[in-house]
């Protein structure tokens, strides 16, 4: 059975020698900017956070901040990707605990996300929406609901809640795979990807709400397509 958003991350990471499609939404949706890859080599991304965590009071809360490397906010960002590795991807979920504790994203680190299409202020740490329960990302099998892509110049940003009637040190568990890649850059080669002659796995970068998004230089510039082809796509893969 499909099982949708509740995916295990485990089942999403991709392995070497297979093809990958960033997506950037353009502002209106009508035009999608990619870039393609395929992943040379992998190793296992996993950390977790338990004790480095800060104990959380009913309704306390740790706004959002980056993933260091030895707490939230503190030490190395974790999740940042420097730029002598232009061409790494980190891919990963986040499984957290207890079922009550609530995980808010900013992607990039300023634009905290949104699933609504109402005229709202962005979410913050604490408001009962925008959220991911442990419950449905579970520490020790964190699921698509968390999915995230970070490189050089891209990071996020994290907070977390305390949505229980008791005091709890919450825990996190970042799982996924870091991917030294080479970019495909041949056009015969994307028109086979879009078309579905080729597999590929295509990750919307961000969230809903539009952000300037930057890429490593060495990059160089998107292949812009129109929505329709990469939903086209997306279907057949």
């Amino acid at each position: 059975m499909e099982k949708g958003l509740l995916t295990p991350i485990t089942e999403l990471i991709l392995q070497e020698n297979q093809n990958l499609i960033l997506a950037f939404p353009v502002t209106g949706l009508k035009e999608v900017d990619i870039y393609t890859f395929r992943v040379f080599r992998l190793y296992p991304l996993h950390r977790t956070y338990d004790g480095e965590l800060t104990e959380l009071d009913s309704g306390g809360k740790i706004d959002f901040n980056y993933l260091g490397d030895t707490g939230i906010g503190t030490g190395k960002n974790i999740l940042e990707v420097y730029e002598r590795f232009p061409f790494r991807i980190l891919h990963y979920g986040i499984g957290l605990a207890p079922g009550e504790a609530w995980l808010y994203k900013a992607q990039p680190p300023d634009i905290a996300q949104t699933g609504f299409g109402y005229e709202v202020e962005a979410p913050k740490v604490g408001d009962k929406r925008d959220y991911i329960p442990g419950s449905l990302s579970p520490l020790d099998q964190p699921t698509r609901l968390t999915e995230s892509v970070v490189f050089h110049k891209l990071t996020a940003h994290y907070g977390l809640y305390n949505a229980s009637s008791r005091k709890f040190r919450p825990s996190l568990c970042i799982l996924g795979a870091g991917y030294d890649c080479v970019q495909i850059v041949d056009g015969d080669f994307i028109n086979l990807i879009l078309a579905g002659v080729k597999p590929c796995r295509i990750i919307t970068v961000g969230g809903l709400r539009s952000f300037t998004y930057d890429v490593p230089d060495v990059w160089g510039s998107p292949i812009r397509v129109s929505a329709d082809t990469i939903l086209a796509a997306m279907r057949r893969k």
